[in-house]
């Protein structure tokens, strides 16, 4: 009778211990620091040209929500390839199905991925829709990371101490549907030399 008894407080123990996490082997998802929109094709085509996308660059997007800006950087502006990082494995899921739609899987996948552990040391241009609270971080990471001469761009929320080469201002019609205004600002960094 004892012993039934002492199995039964160790069983309520080891599920109380599991359900309050104390027993987990796998650390926790990471907290989603992208702003819950999708870029409109008139800002993802700025984006490409501010960037100067062609065909020797590897576009590397952290946060890639639906998959539109690395699909278009290969399939539309010619890029040899590229990747996009997602903690959503539905929108991963959601990227993967609009690259082999848009006849660019062979060249263009998506991850479910931390960006903070996602190797970029490969991209020639890299891709930024992250909220601000992490720009800091993701700064340091990139500057750290990437080769001399990579660019960066960033939508609407810059980088807290790298300077941008280049800021512009667009207006798209697209966006009052998604934000409730028209303006983004995109900013183009460049590693230096």
């Amino acid at each position: 009778m004892m012993l039934r008894h002492a199995n039964g407080v160790l069983t309520i123990l080891a599920m109380a211990l599991a359900m309050t996490g104390a027993c987990a082997q796998t650390p926790s998802k990471p907290e989603s620091v992208a702003p819950r929109v999708h870029p409109p094709t008139s800002i993802v085509d700025e984006i490409m040209k501010l960037a100067d996308v062609g065909p020797d660059d590897y576009v590397i997007d952290l946060g890639s929500g639906d998959g539109r800006i690395v699909i278009a950087a290969v399939q539309k502006y010619r890029a040899r390839g590229g990747f996009g990082v997602d903690i959503s494995p539905m929108m991963v899921e959601v990227s993967n199905e609009n690259a082999l739609k848009a006849g660019v899987a062979d060249r263009v996948h998506f991850y479910e991925r931390d960006l903070f552990v996602t190797d970029v040391r490969d991209a020639t241009v890299v891709t930024i829709y992250l909220l601000p609270s992490i720009m800091g971080k993701v700064e340091r990471k990139l500057r750290a990371e990437l080769k001399p001469g990579t660019r960066v761009v960033v939508h609407d929320f810059p980088f807290p101490d790298w300077r941008p080469e280049k800021t512009i201002y667009v207006d798209s019609v697209d966006k009052v549907k998604v934000t409730g205004f028209s303006i983004s600002q995109l900013y183009l960094y460049r590693v230096p030399r």
